[in-house]
């Protein structure tokens, strides 16, 4: 989750194309748009997390800016802004680093939490995120801090994608102690993945660089 690549400009360029061709397709070959008017946001809202599940990201977008055209519930808000984050979170992984799409998702998670601090989700996408710049080591203090915000969060925004239980959350935390040197406080995080996954991929991976 936390890992971002880089790739040749090619890339970059292909992926805004496609984000271009999703858009243009779901104008033309969309549904209905008396229908799609008279969706509720809490629709838009399912509809946008489908099309991120389904990576149709340009569509999970329009999705997802959609909650915004009425007054909403803070809780709805706060999630589209959330969606908002990892779809733009996830340009950046598949199409190399991307400064501006880094800054636009570390704006949607923090607008998310600044609607609903017990979002867990939204932590999460902002603890990814700053592992994944990790500019300095303050990065890594405040991805760590958004794990912990996320663990104490509402449990019922936790493993809807991306990420499948708590023993993620906890290798997440060891990728951060790992970068900013910390050995045993890293060792003690793979421990807490093993024993909840032994067969977790990351926590094996760390483990094997102490």
């Amino acid at each position: 989750m936390c890992r971002i690549e880089n790739r040749t400009g090619n890339v970059l360029r292909f992926a805004l194309i496609i984000f271009i061709m999703s858009c243009i397709l779901y104008f033309g070959c969309g549904s209905d748009p008396e229908e799609d008017q008279g969706a509720t946001p809490e629709e838009s809202l399912q509809s946008g997390w489908t099309d991120y599940d389904s990576r149709e990201y340009g569509m999970a977008i329009l999705a997802f800016e959609k909650v915004f055209t009425e007054d909403v519930p803070t809780a709805i808000a706060a999630d589209a802004y959330n969606g908002l984050g990892w779809v733009y979170l996830s340009f950046s992984r598949s199409a190399g680093v991307n400064q501006k799409n880094i800054a636009t998702a570390l704006s949607k998670f923090q607008e998310a939490i600044a609607h609903d601090a017990t979002n867990a989700d939204a932590w999460v996408g902002q603890a990814g995120l700053l592992l994944a710049r990790r500019g300095s080591q303050d990065d890594l203090r405040k991805a760590l801090e958004a794990i912990d915000k996320a663990l104490q969060g509402n449990s019922e925004y936790l493993y809807r994608h991306d990420y499948d239980s708590e023993a993620d959350l906890h290798a997440l935390k060891a990728q951060c102690y790992y970068y900013l040197g910390e050995r045993g406080k890293t060792l003690d995080e793979v421990n807490r993945v093993l024993a909840i996954e032994k067969n977790n991929i990351v926590a094996l991976a760390i483990k094997g660089l102490l």
